[in-house]
């Protein structure tokens, strides 16, 4: 169970459809020239991927107690084993790095919600502009007031307010099963780019990938005796259209490319 379930379950240092997100909508726009992509972008993904191991072997320092429960949340235990690494419990070197690795994991999470809704806004804005409409001011009729960035916003954190209710772990769930299907579609995008271009050698490397990897995850959350007893009725309907609205975009994209290649 541990392929392809690894690379679903463990987001930072994988194939992350959120990370392809980022880079085209954050990270495009900061750089100075196209070729500083790969350095920046390569480079962030090998930081995360140490920040991976960094943070299976702290749980293994205190995989114990974990098991046992001694910790409150996953956060916690990795504080602790990443103070473990440094000097024994209850030292003043333990009790600082603990604070700092806390806070550290605090930030983590509010800077990912921050980008997150942030993207959410530009993408829902983006689907009501037509070719050559730049911005909300540009669209015309209803589009006008979709297009607008307090509607987008607003309607994006009550969403993220109806996830909310359903609880961390329903909500880990489905994010590491719709981040991989958004991977598989970066991916997508990304070879029918290089198919438009010419060159095709990406393509079977990528079609091996999808199959293998973020294909499967598609039902990862179909079965809830594999993935999460608890979740309730709404996970699982927002499961499922996420993945019908990944499929249809997959659709989409596939045909665009195919007629520009």
């Amino acid at each position: 169970t541990l392929f392809p379930t690894l690379f679903i379950t463990v987001a930072c240092g994988a194939c992350s459809g959120f990370h392809s997100l980022v880079s085209t909508g954050t990270s495009s726009k900061q750089i100075a020239n196209e070729k500083h992509a790969q350095p920046v972008g390569y480079g962030a993904m090998l930081i995360e991927s140490a920040l991976g191991v960094i943070s299976l072997i702290a749980v293994g320092m205190v995989y114990t107690q974990y098991a046992n429960g001694e910790f409150g949340s996953p956060a916690v235990a990795f504080a602790s084993g990443i103070g473990t690494m440094w000097a024994a419990p209850g030292s003043g070197v333990y009790n600082t790095v603990y604070a700092l690795l806390t806070l550290a994991v605090s930030v983590f999470a509010l800077t990912s919600l921050d980008t997150g809704t942030r993207l959410a806004r530009f993408i829902f804005t983006e689907l009501f502009l037509d070719e050559g409409e730049a911005t909300w001011k540009d669209a015309k009729g209803a589009r006008r007031i979709l297009a607008h960035p307090l509607f987008g916003t607003l309607f994006m954190v009550i969403i993220g307010c109806i996830l909310g209710g359903l609880g961390l772990s329903q909500i880990w769930a489905l994010f590491g099963a719709a981040n991989q299907l958004l991977a598989g579609v970066a991916l997508m995008d990304f070879s029918l780019a290089k198919i438009a271009r010419r060159r095709g050698a990406a393509l079977a490397a990528t079609l091996f990938i999808v199959s293998f990897v973020f294909a499967p995850g598609m039902g990862f959350l179909s079965s809830k005796d594999f993935a999460n007893p608890a979740m309730n009725w709404i996970a699982e309907g927002v499961n499922v259209c996420g993945q019908a609205i990944f499929l249809v975009a997959s659709i989409i994209l596939a045909r665009k490319g195919a007629a520009k290649a």
